[in-house]
């Protein structure tokens, strides 16, 4: 995981309550999490051929993203147009050993 901290940008001329003060932490944080493995998931019209799977036209359409970040746990993204959703579901590493185990 790496984590940095964004700063907000400033836009326009400072006023004079702005100047020469500059207020460290302000603004969120960007983290990065490794993938370890994953999948995606498209659904096209079966004439479609394979070499023409990968486009912007079926990711748009549905997708959905099934990830191991680094620490083991999962991530399941799910993009549907067709239903104007967004899903996610966060399964902790401790609990995919459950879930296997069961």
């Amino acid at each position: 995981m790496e984590r940095v901290a964004l700063r907000n940008a400033f836009h326009g001329e400072p006023d004079t309550a702005q100047e020469g003060t500059q207020v460290e932490g302000v603004g969120p944080d960007q983290v990065t999490i490794a993938i370890r493995s994953g999948t995606l998931v498209l659904r096209v019209p079966n004439n479609v051929p394979d070499n023409q799977v990968l486009s912007k036209e079926y990711m748009d359409e549905f997708m959905q993203l099934v990830l191991e970040l680094e620490d083991g746990s999962e991530l399941d993204i799910v993009l549907d147009s067709a239903r104007d959703m967004a899903d996610t579901r966060f399964v902790p590493a401790a609990e995919r050993g459950r879930v296997r185990e069961g």
